[in-house]
Formats: C-alpha cells, sequence, structure tokens
C-alpha cells in the first residue's frame, strides 16, 4: 500500500513522538555518574602549566560536565608534601584548572564530591523512577523502593614533572582510596597492579565492588576491560596487560543508620584513580611542532 504525503507525514510524526516517549522513559544515567580526575599530560615539564579536567558520567575519556556545586573540593598536592586547593568556578562544565609544576617530583591531583542522592522507585502507576531525592521526599509517590543510596565519591591521579619523587605519595588521606603499593611510574605492561583499599585511615577488609579499563578499549558506556566484581579484603590485583591510560573504580555500601533510614538505605563510598602506562614511539618523529 502507498500512502500519500499527507499520510507519510502523519506516520513520520507519531514514529518521532513514540521515540520521544521512550527515550523520556529510559533511566537518566546521568543520576549515578562516576567522577575521575586526570591530566592532560602524566609526564609534566619543570615551570611549565598543564590542566587537569574532569570526567564525570559513564564514557571513557569523557562524558558529561560537572556542576561547581557537586564538587566539594579539587587539590593538588605538590612533593613538598604541601596542599594547594584549587578553586572552583561556578560552571557546568569538565572543570579544566592549570596546574604548576614548579618543582621536580610526583604530584597527585584530588578531589572529592559532596555527598548526593541516588533513589530508583515504582510510582503508582506502575513506573520506575529515577530521582536524586532522597526516598523520604517521593514516599507519597512511591509503591515500591527498588534501591536508595547516599553517594560519596573521591577521586585521584598522579603525574611527574622531570623525575619521580623519592619516595612515592601513595596514600594522601582520602575517606575512601585506593593506595598503589609501589611507584605507579615504575609499571609497565604485563604488570600486576596491587592497590590496598583504605577507609577512614585503615585498611578495609569489608566487601566492595571493583571494575577497570583502559581509554580505547570501548566507545559503549559501562563496558568495561575488568566487569564488576564484588570482592572482600583490603587489596586489589589488576593485570595491566596494555599500555595507556588507566581507570580503576572501587565501591562499598553500608547500611543506613538511626534517623538517616527514612532518607536513604545505604551509604555508598566509591573512589576512583586514573594512572597511565607509557608506550615507546610507534612512528618516527617529524620534528614539526
Amino acid at each position: 500500500m502507498r500512502l500519500n504525503g499527507q499520510s507519510q507525514s502523519k506516520y513520520a510524526w507519531w514514529g518521532l513522538l513514540t521515540m520521544m516517549l521512550v527515550v523520556a522513559l529510559i533511566p537518566s544515567a546521568a543520576l549515578c555518574h562516576t567522577l575521575f580526575i586526570q591530566s592532560s599530560r602524566y609526564q609534566a615539564t619543570e615551570g611549565k602549566q598543564s590542566p587537569l579536567f574532569f570526567c564525570y558520567g559513564h564514557r571513557i575519556p569523557v562524558d558529561d560536565g560537572v556542576r561547581a556545586n557537586k564538587l566539594k573540593s579539587v587539590r593538588v598536592h605538590p612533593p613538598a608534601g604541601d596542599v594547594r586547593p584549587v578553586l572552583i568556578r561556578n560552571e557546568t562544565c569538565l572543570h579544566s584548572y592549570m596546574v604548576d609544576y614548579d618543582i621536580p617530583g610526583t604530584y597527585v591531583l584530588s578531589a572529592e564530591t559532596n555527598p548526593g542522592y541516588y533513589t530508583v522507585y515504582v510510582d503508582k502507576k506502575g513506573r520506575e523512577r529515577h530521582t536524586i531525592k532522597p526516598k523520604s521526599a517521593i514516599a507519597d509517590q512511591a509503591v515500591e523502593i527498588k534501591m536508595s543510596l547516599y553517594s560519596k565519591q573521591y577521586t585521584k591521579t598522579y603525574v611527574v614533572c622531570e623525575h619521580p619523587s623519592p619516595q612515592f605519595p601513595a596514600r594522601i588521606g582520602l575517606p575512601l582510596e585506593l593506595v598503589p603499593t609501589k611507584d605507579l611510574f615504575q609499571l609497565k605492561t604485563g604488570d600486576v597492579l596491587e592497590l590496598k583499599v583504605y577507609f577512614n585511615g585503615v585498611p578495609f577488609a569489608g566487601p566492595g565492588t571493583w571494575d577497570a579499563t583502559y581509554m580505547g578499549f570501548s566507545t559503549e558506556p559501562e563496558d568495561n576491560a575488568y566487569p564488576k566484581t564484588e570482592v572482600s579484603g583490603d587489596t586489589l590485583r589488576i593485570h595491566i596487560p596494555v599500555s595507556g591510560r588507566w581507570f580503576v573504580r572501587y565501591s562499598t555500601k553500608t547500611d543506613a543508620q538511626g534517623e538517616a533510614r527514612a532518607d536513604y538505605t545505604h551509604l555508598k563510598h566509591t573512589a576512583t584513580l586514573v594512572f597511565q602506562i607509557p608506550n615507546s614511539r610507534k612512528m618516527s618523529a617529524t620534528g614539526s611542532h
């Protein structure tokens, strides 16, 4: 059967409307984004500046912009042992800031989020809803609470200026932190990365979940080289088969206590780590800039 122009337009309109409705009903991934910090370079030159920036979302290497009020702090930890706070701009963006690499050694770039809620519930019409509100705020709309989290995130990465520090600054005191057991800048392709998990200043032996990937493995969201794996104990061991920029994520959940149970079911802490394994030059240098 052939359709005239008016019928074709009608069916095209209904098709577009249907597609828009389907997209609107898909749970928004933005509500449960992961934060991780990166540097544009992992080998810096003394006396020069290089930017840090963020990924916020589910795609490697970058995804969505970060709201200023989502970031609680951004810090630069130079080799001398001092801490330089970064003034956060009131913008939604990748939050790129120039870092002064003014002395040789290993720098740590870190950030922490302001905590936020993430609730998944079924409304009175049977539809699954996702919101950044506490479950107490949607109690009169929900017939079932499928998930209710209060989330805190911590992230860091390491950059070397000229040469690594004599003592690698493995741990900087984040509430949840992935701590390398040796200098990351000695790590080579084929090695096993060993990380200790610290929670509130001590090794964490409880249950958690980790995953990891490298940039270029996949363009799809949450499609990681090492999928999410449940573990118990304070040590992670990850085989590093290829060079490139790597991302590791670890999270743990604890039950809400006391009055907090009205707002969320679990308190979730997430720590991320980014590092780079260099490769040798694959093409001859041209000499052009």
